[in-house]
């Protein structure tokens, strides 16, 4: 009896992450993202990004397993405002400096054509990195375009 229990409980649990991890896969795509219009503009300037074969999660999750879960979750935060009408433009994106380390530092197999990061005369990544320096402090457009949604008042006015 407590065998076949067990049994069912664990097919039920990898029948569950099965189903998840084909949703997952299903809303990590650019284009499932741009179904709001809320970020359809950031959508189409990633398209013209060196980071076009790089889809919006791989940027904008935390790493691991559990960075899958935390993404979703968010993602279901956003279309919860977005068909309440409670959301911010622009949204607050999250991004780690270990997503960006990992293809540009990391051992490339995911994206084996990314730009491995190389100190120049002018910058010393590895002192910046040490420095807990963010990536975005000098690479804040290399995903896309970000300050689509400002308007000229906004993008002039001194703090």
């Amino acid at each position: 009896m407590w065998k076949k229990w067990i049994l069912g409980c664990l097919i039920l649990l990898v029948g569950l992450y099965v189903l998840f991890q084909i949703g997952y896969v299903a809303t990590s795509g650019p284009m499932f993202c741009a179904n709001c219009h809320e970020i359809q503009k950031y959508a189409v300037s990633w398209q013209t990004s060196p980071h076009k074969s790089v889809t919006c999660l791989e940027c904008h999750k935390p790493r691991g397993e559990l960075g899958k879960f935390h993404a979703k979750a968010r993602g279901l935060n956003y279309v919860f405002q977005h068909f309440s009408g409670d959301y911010t433009i622009p949204t607050r994106a999250v991004l780690s400096d270990l997503n960006c380390i990992e293809c540009h530092l990391g051992d490339n197999k995911t994206f084996p054509n990314a730009v491995r990061l190389k100190n120049t005369p002018q910058i010393n990544h590895y002192e910046t990195i040490k420095k807990s320096q963010s990536c975005l402090d000098c690479h804040r457009e290399a995903g896309h375009a970000v300050d689509i949604y400002l308007t000229p008042e906004l993008k002039s006015a001194k703090p």
